[in-house]
């Protein structure tokens, strides 16, 4: 039972395409199904996320790499090792919890077919920092065709999403964090894993990348959690262009609004 939950907390962390749904065997190389018709048809595609404001023009963002720029709208296409293919919208807004600023960044993921198979929503708070972005709070409610499972993340310490700027610029600068998971499907009682899960990062230096949305000089950080390692690339000004996980899912910027590539 440990292991298994120990899969799903990774699946969230990661974004990859764990298999959370029973396998069909019928299953063609669209990742789409013939079984279950009538509960997916049954099923309510979600609603477009979108910022709660427009943006504010003379906004200055305390990591270039990691924007929060309240009011932007990234886009990016998720092809999964499974073969299923999403989009993934992320908006970011500004709020206020116990008299400080907090940014809210959620992301939704929904696969082609209209969020039919997969219907994925993640909310991530942060608070900034001289140029560190710390993350707060972290939740994720997944459906994957009719199952519906939901992780919460606590943070013990508020943890160091993203390095300072100065740290960035230099290759093999290292840090982690430490969350506990509660893992929750439907119908189910919470159950919360017995130890906590670590994030190690490693700065590995910038690269340029090509992704549908242009061509980016971006910072590659690389994400360890377990043997589980996800490449990550980060263009100043932009935030997130390219994710490749070595289980096989990527991630690849389609098109953005609210920011801009920063030299």
């Amino acid at each position: 039972m440990r292991i298994l939950l120990l899969i799903a907390a990774l699946c969230a962390i990661s974004l990859t395409a764990c298999k959370t749904a029973p396998e069909n065997k019928n299953a063609n190389k669209n990742g789409n199904t013939n079984t279950n018709t009538s509960k997916i048809a049954s099923l309510e595609a979600p609603a477009p996320i979108k910022p709660e404001g427009p943006v504010d023009p003379n906004f200055q963002a305390c990591n270039p790499y990691f924007p929060l720029v309240p009011g932007s709208q990234v886009k990016h296409t998720i092809n999964f090792s499974s073969g299923l293919v999403a989009d993934a919208t992320v908006v970011v807004d500004l709020i206020e919890e116990g008299g400080r600023k907090v940014f809210r960044e959620t992301t939704q993921i929904v696969d082609k077919s209209g969020g039919m198979q997969k219907a994925e929503k993640t909310v991530r708070k942060y608070v900034c920092e001289e140029g560190r972005v710390k993350i707060i709070a972290e939740n994720t409610d997944n459906r994957v065709q009719d199952r519906q499972t939901r992780v919460d993340m606590t943070f013990k310490e508020e943890g160091a999403f993203m390095a300072e700027p100065a740290a960035l610029r230099r290759p093999g600068t290292t840090w982690s964090y430490k969350f506990n998971t509660t893992l929750t499907n439907l119908g189910e009682p919470p159950a919360k894993l017995p130890e906590p899960i670590t994030l190690i990062f490693t700065v590995k230096g910038e690269e340029s990348v090509t992704v549908p949305a242009g061509t980016f000089k971006a910072l590659r950080i690389e994400r360890k959690v377990g043997d589980l390692v996800i490449t990550e690339h980060y263009a100043r000004g932009i935030g997130l262009v390219k994710r490749a996980s070595s289980e096989g899912t990527g991630w690849a910027l389609s098109e953005y609004s609210g920011v801009a590539p920063a030299e």
